[in-house]
């Protein structure tokens, strides 16, 4: 069994402590608590489907480990009509240019430490953008648009999204989403 503590590690580098949560923690403390009308303060909700993930406004500090940031999300189910019998997640960008969406990858289950029982499921993600508006302009703050490469645009976005188990006819819209960030080799060579 998981100590409590066990979703904290130790900071060396400003003496504080980092989340770090293990796969069922995240269901069971959570998760289930969110559900129940009891949550968390660690964990904020956001929509991240509203924008590019470069463009969400990421907590900043200590607390999550450099580039991660975890969120519990509401998601929006595809018509019936249209795929998957309405089982399928809605993760194209909101906005109203193709921008890009997340395109999912390996599934897996979780399981309770104690029992092996599963209690949940992930499920990873990348950020792919539109080929049709790969080089198109972003907008700022102000509404304007500009050429230029927004920060972050150019890096490789990856999202795990943790759900309850699937149950035949009934879509999981509450999950917990944890972003990260890795850098582009492109990136890397600028910088040196």
């Amino acid at each position: 069994m998981h100590e409590y503590n066990d979703m904290y590690e130790y900071n060396e580098e400003d003496g504080g402590i980092q989340f770090q949560p293990y796969e069922d923690e995240l269901i069971n403390e959570y998760l289930i608590p969110k559900l129940k009308g009891q949550p968390r303060e660690e964990i904020t909700t956001k929509d991240v489907y509203s924008k590019e993930p470069w463009l969400l406004d990421h907590p900043m500090g200590s607390f999550f480990k450099k580039n991660e940031w975890y969120y519990i999300v509401t998601r929006t189910q595809l018509s019936k009509k249209k795929i998957g019998c309405g089982k399928k997640a809605k993760r194209k960008i909101t906005r109203d240019d193709d921008s890009g969406s997340w395109k999912a990858n390996a599934k897996g289950y979780i399981r309770d430490e104690e029992t092996k029982m599963v209690i949940g499921q992930h499920q990873t993600l990348a950020f792919v953008k539109s080929k049709v508006n790969n080089e198109k302009k972003q907008k700022r703050g102000d509404s304007t648009s500009c050429d230029v490469v927004v920060p972050g645009s150019e890096s490789s976005w990856i999202m795990t999204e943790y759900m309850l188990p699937e149950i035949e006819g009934k879509f999981r819209e509450l999950v917990i989403c944890k972003i990260h960030v890795t850098e582009n080799s492109n990136e890397k060579k600028k910088d040196g």
